[in-house]
């Protein structure tokens, strides 16, 4: 019986082991791998695609929607792409605003070649948006950036870079791993893993406090859905609360996939202050 009892025991440590090392070593070691997977492939019907080389195997490609001109929207999408998704739901009511829409799919994105990593994630689009600028009458300067899920992490990111007129963003977490952390809550057996140092095992944390910091003349709008499970909203809601600079702005029942249609008309308010003056004006959702 003692020697049946150890034996369970170090059975049971190893698992417990196992458990807990499994997560940690995929977020140590493989979480570009994480981050995009899933990415779509649809079809898409765009003015103009230019595409960017942005390393051995590698590009960008931006799509146009709209007629060319220096009013522009440049446009960063979250983790799966989605630009045939995009061309529907946003972009349409982007151009009626006034503005032509500049979208930009990262490597292994709706045809872009290669695959995205997190840590080059920032300068490859940096590349694109140059180009742009050299390309296109689209000046960056003169342009607002509107992002969703990570790429409102990205566009915040490139605004830091460029200066924008202003920033647009919906589903958005103060850092990557409050993401992490909330996926390991919406899955049973993975919410013991919130025990891990998740912060200390990713290899950047991408801490939105590190880069709003560098905008303090940029407005930054920030729509967020009450019911986002993804990138949740307590927590963003308590970030926004300590940056009263960023204009925060609740959507009653919206989810990580809709905050920006269920809260359409203010959203559209919202882009057209910053694009016409720099600066949003308040509207309620």
């Amino acid at each position: 019986m003692v020697v049946r009892a150890k034996a369970c025991l170090i059975l049971m440590s190893g698992l417990l082991v196992l458990y807990f090392l499994l997560p940690a070593l995929l977020l140590r070691f493989a979480m570009d791998r994480l981050t995009f997977t899933a990415q779509t492939n649809d079809s898409t019907h765009e003015d103009q695609r230019y595409e960017v080389k942005v390393g051995s195997h590698r590009s960008v490609v931006v799509r146009r929607y709209g007629r060319a001109n220096a009013t522009c929207v440049i446009f960063f999408p979250g983790q799966h792409g989605g630009m045939g998704t995009y061309e529907h739901t946003l972009f349409p009511q982007i151009e009626s605003a006034g503005a032509v829409v500049y979208a930009v799919s990262y490597p292994g994105q709706d045809g872009a070649t290669g695959a995205s990593q997190l840590r080059w994630l920032s300068n490859d689009v940096a590349a694109a948006i140059d180009s742009l600028e050299h390309d296109t009458p689209c000046i960056p300067a003169q342009s607002v950036f509107v992002g969703r899920s990570l790429g409102a992490t990205v566009a915040l990111a490139e605004a830091a870079r460029f200066f924008p007129r202003g920033v647009l963003l919906d589903g958005v977490s103060p850092d990557l791993s409050g993401v992490v952390h909330a996926w390991f809550e919406r899955h049973t057996l993975a919410r013991g893993w919130n025990m891990l140092p998740v912060r200390a095992l990713l290899a950047d944390d991408f801490a939105l406090t590190d880069i709003v910091v560098k905008l303090p003349a940029t407005p930054v709008v920030i729509f967020q859905g009450m019911a986002d499970q993804v990138t949740p909203f307590e927590p963003m809601r308590i970030w926004a609360s300590a940056n009263p600079a960023i204009r925060f702005v609740p959507v009653r029942d919206a989810s990580h996939e809709n905050a920006y249609l269920l809260g359409r008309a203010c959203y559209l308010e919202s882009l057209k202050s910053l694009l016409k003056a720099g600066a949003a004006n308040r509207c309620s959702d």
